[in-house]
């Protein structure tokens, strides 16, 4: 089990909702909760946000819930806004292919980098 499955069970548990439940509130199936609570299938795009919309969540519990999401996550899209430039897609692709390779420290670097403390 992932930690946003975690998160989502112990949510669902403690509000005591049904699996069913909250499948039908969020139109999905109750199979299909269940699988990503249990990490079989990808956090669909979204999802922390419904999630945390149905749960009344905010705040700090929010951004927990965000966090269990991507740490739980193997793969990511990088949405590439309209207009993006033939330079912005090569590094993005570069990005994604070279990620694994990366250093510890070249990963810091970026996370600095992203995180606006240069």
């Amino acid at each position: 089990m992932t930690p946003f499955g975690k998160a989502v069970r112990h949510l669902r548990i403690e509000r005591e909702m049904l699996l069913g439940d909250m499948a039908e509130i969020l139109h999905v199936s109750p199979s299909y909760i269940s699988q990503i609570e249990m990490g079989r299938k990808p956090i669909p795009d979204g999802f922390p946000e419904r999630i945390a919309s149905l749960f009344g969540l905010q705040g700090e519990a929010s951004e927990q819930l965000r966090s269990d999401a991507a740490r739980s996550m193997s793969e990511f899209k990088i949405k590439l806004e309209a207009g993006a430039s033939d330079k912005d897609r090569i590094l993005a692709n570069a990005i994604a292919l070279e990620f694994a390779r990366l250093t510890p420290e070249a990963k810091e670097r970026i996370q600095n980098i992203v995180q606006g403390s240069h």
